[in-house]
C-alpha cells in the first residue's frame, strides 16, 4: 500500500472527529436526524478548517441507509455515517457515482456548468441523493455563475448542491440568496494542540513540551497547515522532536535568543535588542517568523497584563512558561503593549511590501524602545480640563482687572491729568510709591526691573544728531518726551520690528534724574528680552545725547497715567501673547510635549 500523508490518513470519518466548527456539525446532524435537509449549502472560510471534509461526511451521512444505532429498548436514528456500507465506502474512496466533486477553478467556464445542469436530470445510480461539491466555487465566471441560478435555486428533488469557498464576498448575491450559509472558523490553539496529540501519540512521536502549541500557532488556526507542518517535521528529524529542532527546521530562532529580545523591549535596552536582533539574522533566522513570535508574546502579555488570572486561559504560549509571563506582564502596562503591537504589525506589513526584514525590524525596535508608559486617557481628560478651566478663570480675572484699571483711571484728581506739573512729583517719589501691583497671570511676572543702561556695544548709530541740550528741560516737558517717543518707535521700527509692536501702545515717562520708565501692559513685561530693554536705551541715549536709563514698569502701577493711555496700554492682551503664555503653562506644556502638539489658536472671549 502505497504511503499516505497525515493530512489523509487523518481526515475525519465521523462528525465528532471534527476539530472545532461545533456550530455547523450540530446544525447539520440535527437536520439529518429530522430528515429536513435542504437543496443547497454554502461552506465558506479560511482555509484547512474542514469544509470539504464536512461536505464528504454530509454526503456519507445523507445517503447512508445504516444510520442507526442500538438501545436499550429500541434504535435510534443517529447522523453518523456508518462507513461500513457501500455507499459510505464508495464516497470515502472518491468513487461513488452519485457524489461529484468539482473544481470550479478548473471549471469555471459555463459549458461545464452546462453539462452539470443536463446531469442533474437523471436519477441517481445507486444513492438516494445525488451530491455536487462544488470547491472554489467563487472562480466561476459571471456567465457560469447566472447558468447555475435557475439550477440551484429549484433542482430536482434528488439533487443537493454544496458550495465551498474561501472567499465568499467575491461570490453574487444571487447565489448566496439561495443557499443556507455556513461560516468556518479557525480553530482555537488548543483543539489543534490536542488533535496533534493524539496524532503523534498514535503514529507513535516522541515530542517535547512546547513543540505541539509552537506548531499550533504556526499554523495560524488551520488544521491542515498543522498536520503538514508536523509531518514535515517528522521527515527532518525522526520521531522524536524537540523545541530546538523545531526552531532550527522552520528558521524561528533559538527560544533563549527570542527570550533575551523580549526582555530587552521590556527594560527598553535598545542596545541588547539589536545585537540580539543581529544573532538571530546570524544564526539564518527568518526574521518574518521572529516577527510573528514577538506578536504573539505581546498579544499574552497584553491579555496577562489586563487580567493574569481571567484571561490567563487565552494566552497561546506554552503552559509552562504562564507563571514567567506573569511576571513579565507585571513590567507592562496594556496601553504600552498595544503601542506595541501596532508598531510591529506596521513593521509586518512594510516588510511584506518592500522587504529589507532586518532594517525594517531594527527601525520598530528603536520606536518600541522610545515608548514610555503613558498618562491614562482618563487623567488627560480630567488635566485638559482643569487646564481650559484655569484659561478661563485667568481671562475673567483679566478682564475684571482691565476694567478696574480704566476705572481707576477716570476716578484719578484733576491734577493726576497732567502728568508733567512744574513740580515733578517723582522727586519726592518713594521706593513703595513704584512698588508692582500683582499681575493676574499664570505666571507671576516681576513688574519693576531694575533701570536698563545702553549697551556701549550696541550698533545703533544716532538717528538724530540736533538732540536737545538740556536733557532734564526735554525729560520734563510733555511735547517733548512725547516727540522723543515717536522718534523712538520710528527707530526701532527700522531696527526690531517685533519690538517696535510690542511698544507701540506703551507710553515713556519720567523718573528720577536721568532715567526714564516706559509704561507697557503687564503681560507685556515677560517678553521683553535684556538686550531689547538695552536696545531702546541705546536709541534714548543717542537721540538726547546722554547717558538714559530706562525702567520697564507695569502701566497698572503708575498713577500719573490718564484714562487714554492706561486704556491701550491694558488693552494690548493679544491671543499671540495668551498663545505664548500657555505654552509655558507647568500643567498645558508636559500635555503638549506628550501628544507633540502645539496650540494653533486662542480667542479671546
Amino acid at each position: 500500500m502505497s504511503y499516505e500523508v497525515l493530512a489523509q490518513k487523518w481526515r475525519p470519518q465521523l462528525f465528532k472527529e471534527v476539530v472545532g466548527q461545533t456550530h455547523v456539525i450540530i446544525t447539520l446532524q440535527n437536520q439529518i436526524r429530522s430528515s429536513r435537509i435542504g437543496h443547497a449549502y454554502l461552506f465558506w472560510g479560511p482555509r484547512g478548517t474542514g469544509k470539504t471534509t464536512v461536505a464528504r461526511l454530509f454526503a456519507k451521512a445523507v445517503n447512508c441507509p445504516n444510520r442507526q444505532r442500538e438501545t436499550t429498548f429500541s434504535q435510534e436514528i443517529t447522523a453518523e455515517p456508518c462507513n461500513q456500507c457501500q455507499s459510505c465506502a464508495e464516497i470515502s474512496q472518491g468513487s461513488c457515482l452519485d457524489v461529484i466533486e468539482m473544481d470550479a477553478a478548473s471549471n469555471r467556464g459555463i459549458d461545464p456548468i452546462r453539462e452539470l445542469r443536463e446531469n442533474t436530470k437523471l436519477s441517481p445510480a445507486t444513492c438516494p441523493h445525488k451530491i455536487y461539491i462544488i470547491d472554489e466555487v467563487h472562480m466561476l465566471t459571471q456567465e457560469a455563475f447566472n447558468a447555475l441560478l435557475k439550477t440551484l435555486e429549484e433542482p430536482p428533488p434528488h439533487v443537493i448542491f454544496i458550495l465551498a469557498t474561501t472567499d465568499r464576498h467575491k461570490l453574487p448575491k444571487t447565489i448566496t440568496s439561495r443557499c443556507q450559509d455556513f461560516d468556518f472558523r479557525y480553530l482555537e490553539l488548543d483543539g489543534i494542540v490536542e488533535r496533534l496529540h493524539e496524532i503523534g501519540t498514535d503514529e507513535e512521536i516522541s515530542i517535547d513540551d512546547g513543540v505541539l502549541p509552537l506548531i499550533a500557532r504556526q499554523s495560524e488556526g488551520c488544521l491542515r497547515d498543522a498536520e503538514n507542518l508536523l509531518e514535515r517535521l517528522i521527515t527532518s528529524s525522526g520521531k522524536e522532536l524537540t523545541v530546538e529542532t523545531v526552531h532550527q527546521i522552520l528558521g524561528l530562532g533559538s527560544s533563549h535568543l527570542i527570550n533575551e529580545l523580549t526582555d530587552a523591549v521590556l527594560e527598553c535596552n535598545l542596545s541588547d535588542a539589536l545585537q540580539v536582533l543581529d544573532n538571530l539574522a546570524k544564526q539564518g533566522t527568518d526574521l518574518t517568523q521572529c516577527l510573528g513570535q514577538l506578536l504573539a508574546y505581546f498579544r499574552d502579555l497584553r491579555l496577562l497584563a489586563i487580567n493574569s488570572q481571567d484571561l490567563a486561559h487565552l494566552i497561546q504560549g506554552s503552559k509552562s512558561d504562564l507563571q514567567r509571563m506573569k511576571e513579565k506582564a507585571e513590567l507592562i502596562s496594556k496601553e504600552r503593549a498595544s503601542r506595541i503591537i501596532k508598531i510591529l504589525m506596521h513593521t509586518n506589513h512594510e516588510i511584506k511590501q518592500y522587504g529589507f526584514a532586518q532594517v525594517h525590524l531594527e527601525s520598530a525596535l528603536i520606536d518600541i524602545c522610545s515608548i514610555k508608559e503613558g498618562i491614562q486617557l482618563g487623567e488627560i481628560l480630567k488635566r485638559l480640563s482643569e487646564v481650559e478651566d484655569k484659561i478661563d478663570r485667568h481671562r475673567g480675572n483679566l478682564n475684571q482687572s482691565t476694567t478696574a484699571m480704566s476705572q481707576m483711571a477716570v476716578d484719578l484728581p484733576a491734577k493726576a491729568s497732567n502728568p508733567y506739573p512744574n513740580a515733578s512729583p517723582l522727586s519726592s517719589a518713594t521706593d513703595s510709591d513704584l512698588k508692582p501691583a500683582v499681575v493676574p497671570s499664570t505666571h507671576q511676572a516681576t513688574m519693576q526691573h531694575q533701570p536698563i543702561e545702553p549697551s556701549p556695544k550696541s550698533g545703533i548709530q544716532p538717528h538724530f544728531k540736533s538732540a536737545p541740550a538740556d536733557v532734564q528741560n526735554s525729560i520734563q516737558n510733555p511735547a517733548k518726551l512725547t516727540a522723543i517717543w515717536e522718534k523712538t518707535l520710528a527707530a526701532l521700527q527700522k531696527e526690531n520690528r517685533t519690538l517696535y509692536s510690542s511698544l507701540k501702545a506703551a507710553t515713556l515717562l519720567p523718573d528720577e534724574g536721568n532715567q526714564l520708565k516706559i509704561a507697557i501692559s503687564p503681560m507685556l513685561i515677560q517678553w521683553i528680552q535684556d538686550d531689547e530693554k538695552k536696545t531702546v536705551a541705546q536709541i534714548l541715549t543717542n537721540l538726547l545725547e546722554a547717558n538714559i536709563k530706562v525702567n520697564f514698569v507695569s502701566a497698572s502701577t503708575v498713577p500719573e497715567m490718564n484714562a487714554p493711555q492706561l486704556a491701550r496700554a491694558t488693552q494690548q492682551t493679544t491671543p499671540m501673547m495668551l498663545q505664548y503664555e500657555a505654552e509655558r503653562d507647568p500643567q498645558i506644556s508636559p500635555i503638549l510635549n506628550l501628544f507633540e502638539a502645539k496650540i494653533l489658536k486662542i480667542e479671546l472671549k
